[in-house]
């Protein structure tokens, strides 16, 4: 599991507030591990390893409630939305809809969905990644809907890729990826993210991969469906 996965195992349960996660693993993510594993009566040493995985998914199976009080805010609430900051991002974003961050820069670029997670994945290819401010409200609605974490490229999918990148792996010369206008989304449930990218992409493509989810915005007036 990836840390992001881990913090919302940690906010589901109660233990850090849904605006901590962040993707980065330190002391308050340990601590919060510490006060889960006591929970579920592990040895609590704040690492997260095999005994605690197991066991956090085997509570959620079983029916175990989240902890829920008026310290820790609903991640959906104006409050929440109110302490997000985009203003770093928003320096990046042009007129012509796109979002040109330099590689190696990391910005938030909406609730859930950071530069690092869209940015090309190529090596000593291109200086910055083209991302699509159309794609990252359309990913952000998908993920409200699904209601569950959503990786791209942290893992193994494609958000942006430059011409050399999308050559490197096989790309269709005309992909989506080369403008930023199509995220791989990875989730844990499948079948559900795709019936959630069926009803937010109407003008794009969809495709299905046994990895997950190919989703794309254009403006041509239908929706390509493909399965590979």
């Amino acid at each position: 599991m990836t840390a992001t996965q881990k913090q919302c195992l940690l906010a589901y349960f109660g233990f850090i507030k849904p605006k901590e996660i962040d993707g980065i693993w330190g002391p308050k993510s340990a601590e919060a591990t510490k006060n889960l594993q006591a929970k579920l009566g592990l040895e609590d040493d704040g690492v997260w390893g095999n005994a605690t995985d197991r066991a956090a998914k085997e509570a959620i199976v079983n029916g175990f409630a989240p902890v829920i009080d008026d310290a820790i805010e609903i991640e959906n609430t104006t409050e929440v939305d109110a302490d997000i900051d985009l203003a770093d991002a928003a320096q990046y974003l042009r007129n012509d809809g796109y979002y040109h961050i330099p590689r190696g820069v990391d910005v938030r670029l909406s609730r859930n969905l950071w530069a690092h997670e869209v940015h090309c994945q190529g090596k000593g290819c291109c200086t910055e990644s083209i991302v699509s401010k159309r794609m990252v409200d359309t990913f952000q609605a998908i993920r409200d809907d699904y209601g569950d974490s959503i990786e791209v490229t942290t893992a193994g999918g494609s958000g942006f890729r430059c011409r050399t990148h999308n050559a490197a792996v096989g790309g269709a010369v005309g992909s989506l990826h080369l403008t930023g206008d199509a995220f791989d989304l990875h989730g844990r449930n499948k079948a559900k993210l795709l019936s959630v990218v069926e009803k937010h992409i109407t003008d794009g493509e969809i495709g299905t991969y046994n990895w997950g989810i190919h989703a794309g915005v254009w403006n041509r007036g239908f929706v390509n469906r493909f399965q590979k």
